[in-house]
């Protein structure tokens, strides 16, 4: 399998229901860009495209009326297309986020251009975002009558609308913009605030209002990344956990990630919940229940008085089931991973041979997953010859609240011990070879950098968008001056006791012990895991006279592995697969 042959996947997302009829996008890369059409399905009958632009995303339906938005580079446009005729320009707008339409109003969640040739002067915590950059601008809601009117906004982001004719409920994080929290907020159709719905400030994956004006969100309050999510009905005092986790956060590469979704369909609530490495949609009404199988991943869902869902799966990329099921990309088929359960956690293998190299690959988060579901980079390296190890250490999500915790304050500790202890039983299982490799991306990428200091069983090692500092991260990622401090268990970071623990739980504080070969890949707008992270590390090896290279990939942002430039990912999988057969094969 070749780089591009990799990439060459489609997949479904923005799943909408009309009647008898199903409405969904089709994201794809041609000519070295990401392209997207809208397509439709009648009854059982074969997909339809509807629109062939290449830039259409987002399709609702309204009294017969399709609405998506058009995306260009710097303009995204509300369009609506009425009985097969032209579309028609509704608003325009730099970007739009969000949008809802009711018998008598549009709404639109959206941010305006802004002028990135002005100086900028930042007066708040959180001034920059990562896929954002500097915030120059933020996402205010917007009417549409004559004109679109900002109803509501200021310093700070409308997230998402909600309505059902009555009630307009918005989410915002005026309340915790610092720290990326939102709040509920209900409005009138002036943008007046009604009332805060929200008890406190709160991680919030979804949210919706019903017919009857009852309103359910998917989330957890508090500034607590590890904790699971529930199911909260914030007016009617109640919460429900769909699975071990009202959440999905089971990763893919394939450059279309899951989409979270908590819907009213009458007065039932419709949710995707985590189990393990599987997610689900389940049903509460009087009771809960679990609607579709196991040993798949949820990306996309919508409901009516039937469901319509796209799922992944290891060996499949994107199939819909509706009515019967359409296999995107009926070509192929992928290696199942075999999943083995280990101390309240998972692990996985694909195994080629006992002769062949093996990669060991750790996830990021540290609170996602792996799972079932197709893994571009993993289906690539297998197919050139590698045994592939990935496993849900402790930190992982899926596994319960006190599993998700585990590793907070101790992000090298029980997660190293229990990757290798899996290697551990790899080879005593299936009597695997010494030429072994380590990756991973982010929190994974703190792990690669922190495990070739701590041992030197690895033949080589790739760290991607990694952490290596994690002091001075403190002061340069968007979210590091809360997110290292609360997982790490400090309460000042620049207190001399703050500054000493983190300089002890850093990787760059022992790279004088590394004597793996190190690649490192980052984004030169990564603002999560900035590239000053790789650069420490870098520099610090080549004056340890350790090999290593520093791999930067101008136009990315954290997101570089799964959905950044193409020419970048194709390009990243040459790469690392050219590293580690350097190092782990001996081919210059």
């Amino acid at each position: 399998m070749d780089s591009r042959e990799a990439y060459g996947i489609k997949s479904a997302t923005d799943i909408c229901i009309s009647g008898e009829t199903l409405y969904y996008v089709q994201k794809y890369i041609r000519d070295g860009e990401y392209k997207s059409c809208i397509y439709r399905i009648n009854g059982d009958s074969a997909p339809e495209q509807i629109t062939y632009g290449e830039s259409e995303k987002s399709p609702r339906v309204n009294s017969g009326a399709l609405y998506y938005v058009k995306y260009a580079k710097d303009k995204e446009s509300l369009m609506c297309m009425e009985n097969g005729k032209e579309p028609k320009e509704i608003a325009s707008f730099a970007k739009i986020a969000d949008f809802s339409i009711s018998s008598n109003m549009i709404l639109i969640v959206a941010a305006e251009k802004s002028d990135g040739d002005l100086p900028f002067y930042a007066d708040k915590l959180k001034y920059r975002f990562n896929g954002r950059g500097l915030l120059r601008s933020y996402y205010a809601l917007y009417g549409v009558e004559n004109g679109p009117t900002k109803i509501y906004g200021g310093k700070f982001d409308v997230m998402g609308v909600s309505q059902n004719g009555g009630r307009i409920i918005i989410e915002t994080t005026e309340y915790g913009e610092d720290y990326s929290m939102s709040d509920l907020v209900e409005i009138d159709s002036d943008g007046k605030v009604i009332r805060r719905i929200t008890d406190e400030s709160a991680t919030i994956n979804s949210f919706d209002v019903s017919d009857s004006g009852r309103i359910v969100f998917s989330g957890h309050y508090g500034l607590k990344p590890w904790e699971v999510s529930s199911i909260i009905f914030p007016e009617e005092n109640k919460n429900i956990i769909l699975g071990n986790d009202s959440s999905n956060t089971i990763i893919s590469d394939s450059f279309v990630g899951a989409k979270y979704s908590v819907k009213f369909h009458k007065n039932d609530v419709y949710a995707i919940g985590q189990e393990c490495s599987s997610s689900f949609i389940y049903r509460i009404g009087d009771g809960v229940e679990r609607l579709t199988e196991d040993r798949r991943n949820i990306m996309d869902f919508d409901v009516s008085d039937q469901i319509a869902y796209v799922y992944s799966t290891q060996d499949h990329p994107s199939i819909i089931h509706f009515n019967k099921e359409y296999d995107l990309n009926p070509g192929i088929e992928g290696k199942i991973a075999e999943a083995i359960r280990m101390d309240n956690g998972e692990g996985f293998l694909m195994f080629n041979s006992k002769d062949s190299p093996t990669l060991v690959f750790i996830h990021g988060g540290p609170h996602d997953a792996y799972g079932h579901s197709y893994f571009i980079e993993f289906q690539y390296m297998f197919r050139n010859g590698y045994n592939i190890i990935f496993t849900n250490p402790p930190g992982s999500t899926g596994y319960g609240a006190e599993y998700a915790r585990a590793c907070v304050g101790d992000w090298g500790g029980s997660p190293m011990s229990y990757v290798m202890k899996f290697i551990d039983l790899i080879r005593n299982r299936y009597g695997i070879n010494e030429q072994i490799g380590l990756t991973g991306g982010s929190y994974g990428g703190f792990m690669t950098n922190w495990i070739v200091t701590q041992t030197d069983i690895f033949k080589a090692a790739i760290s991607e968008r990694s952490i290596s500092n994690l002091l001075s991260m403190v002061g340069t990622s968007d979210i590091g001056f809360w997110f290292n401090t609360i997982e790490l268990n400090i309460d000042r970071p620049y207190s001399a006791s703050g500054m000493k623990k983190l300089m002890e739980l850093s990787p760059i504080s022992y790279v004088e012990n590394v004597k793996t070969p190190t690649m490192l890949i980052t984004g030169e707008e990564d603002y999560r895991c900035p590239i000053e992270q790789a650069e420490q590390f870098y520099v610090a090896l080549k004056l340890n006279k350790v090999p290593a290279e520093l791999v930067r990939y101008q136009g990315d942002n954290h997101e570089h592995a799964r959905s950044g430039l193409p020419k970048n990912m194709i390009d990243r999988l040459e790469i690392k697969l050219k590293w580690f057969d350097r190092f782990l094969r001996n081919r210059e």
